[in-house]
């Protein structure tokens, strides 16, 4: 699947590349399908997902680049993308909080048949930390819905403004 939209990434980078070359970047520069070169299925995705992205636009069977839209995607999809975004990082810190409960509830058990003030301590450390990791999530999913309200409002904003 990976292959597949690094595939799909490449086309859609070439077909990007036509309509910049040929000048297609305005309604008023908007050219045909023909006069483009671009491959037949171009019509077809653009009653499908390309055509609701944005990025091409139709006027009066011509089509041009938003570069606009383009460049919100590309805002977009790095945002999304990075290695430590919201998401990634609360599901980092479910899965350390899994591990550290299953070394508990190991240590807990291991602590009822040897008596150990050492294990007790190790127990305690892991506790602590633990509490530490419920507190980032806490901390991290607030955060989250915060922008994740910020930006559905500010759709809704936009999509009132327009109408």
């Amino acid at each position: 699947m990976l292959g597949n939209r690094e595939e799909i990434r490449k086309r859609l980078l070439v077909i990007i590349e036509k309509f910049r070359q040929k000048g297609a970047v305005s309604p008023d520069k908007a050219m045909t399908v023909d006069e483009l070169g671009l491959p037949p299925g171009f019509e077809h995705a653009m009653k499908r997902r390309l055509g609701r992205s944005g990025v091409f636009v139709e006027v009066n069977g011509r089509y041009y680049l938003s570069e606009e839209r383009l460049k919100q995607i590309e805002e977009l999809r790095s945002a999304r993308g990075g290695a430590w975004n919201p998401r990634n990082r609360i599901m980092t810190l479910r899965l350390v909080q899994l591990a550290i409960v299953v070394l508990l509830v190991t240590l807990f058990l291991v602590n009822l048949f040897v008596q150990s003030w050492e294990l007790k301590v190790v127990s305690a450390i892991f506790l602590v930390v633990l509490l530490v990791m419920i507190a980032l999530q806490i901390y991290y999913l607030s955060r989250a819905r915060k922008k994740f309200s910020f930006q559905q409002g500010s759709k809704t904003q936009t999509k009132t403004g327009r109408e």
